[in-house]
């Protein structure tokens, strides 16, 4: 539980950094009451949900940070159900440049997809289409941690000559997770739950385009434009928040304000400037003040 606990506080940080310059900036949890909030917003199938839902199931399966992942774990021995992943442990790969042994401890990213399926994957006879678009999502968030591993090697031979060396497979860090399943995002599919022979399925809602994968992030409703508060379906709306003036992107105020315009603010601060070294050993500065310009939406 641990395990499951840290994945998803790492799962919530990587969202809130791969969305803090757009709209909707993971409010997931309200700043002042610290409850969940957005349930029916993110039962309902949008894009954003299809973020949540995949960063989640990967962030289980990875769970961030030193001694407390669940495939790294794994790797170092700390879980007693689990090791290093042995499957391609003795395999050498012999030629120019690639004469290397797999004798080194793998993670073993099987076990915390195992673990992230059994936690994070909604169980239910009769699922919902929400559901249904919820489990595809999970999926293709492991998927995604799944084709991330890499190989890393160390040289062993005369003064480093790397005549053979030692690999193993490992994850890179979490933040590449999040970007790969960010661009999934940007490039979701709008899809339809159709019944076919007893059974569901997903199909594309408009057949005109390329039919997706099941490494793509899919989704059933249209996001709203997150630019009103609806404290109901946990929007906060964009009033208040911080803008960038001088950009054309969803930072940018035109589109962040939703059109509504911004105020200026100015400050001034105090800071250290023309800073030098004195041999031996002191630094003196100059105190300076310096002009801070911000904008903030209507």
């Amino acid at each position: 539980m641990t395990s499951v606990t840290y994945g998803a506080q790492s799962a919530y940080a990587e969202c809130q950094f791969q969305f803090n310059k757009r709209r909707w900036n993971c409010t997931i949890i309200d700043p002042i009451t610290l409850k969940v909030v957005g349930d029916v917003l993110l039962e309902k199938g949008t894009r954003e949900s299809a973020f949540v839902h995949a960063i989640s199931a990967a962030g289980v399966a990875y769970r961030l940070n030193l001694n407390c992942r669940v495939t790294r774990d794994c790797a170092r021995g700390l879980n007693e159900r689990c090791g290093c992943d042995q499957s391609t442990l003795s395999t050498q790969a012999n030629g120019p440049g690639t004469n290397y042994d797999y004798q080194g401890c793998s993670d073993n990213v099987q076990y915390g997809i195992a673990i992230s399926r059994e936690f994070v994957d909604e169980k239910t006879k009769n699922a919902s289409e929400a559901v249904i678009i919820n489990l595809h999502n999970n999926r293709a968030g492991r998927q995604v941690l799944e084709k991330s591993l890499r190989r890393e090697c160390k040289c062993h031979g005369m003064s480093g000559s790397c005549e053979m060396k030692t690999c193993w497979d490992a994850l890179p860090p979490f933040r590449e997770i999040g970007v790969i399943i960010k661009d999934k995002f940007d490039g979701a599919s709008e899809v339809a739950v159709v019944e076919d022979d007893a059974k569901s399925r997903i199909v594309m809602k408009n057949n005109q385009f390329k039919r997706h994968t099941n490494a793509d992030l899919v989704y059933i409703t249209p996001s709203p434009d997150f630019c009103e508060a609806d404290p109901k379906r946990g929007i906060f709306g964009t009033r208040g928040r911080e803008c960038n003036i001088t950009s054309q992107g969803v930072d940018g105020c035109q589109l962040l304000c939703c059109n509504r315009g911004s105020t200026r603010k100015i400050s001034i601060v105090n800071d250290q400037c023309n800073c030098k070294f004195y041999y031996c050993c002191r630094v003196e500065c100059e105190s300076c003040q310096r002009t801070i310009e911000r904008h903030f939406c209507l």
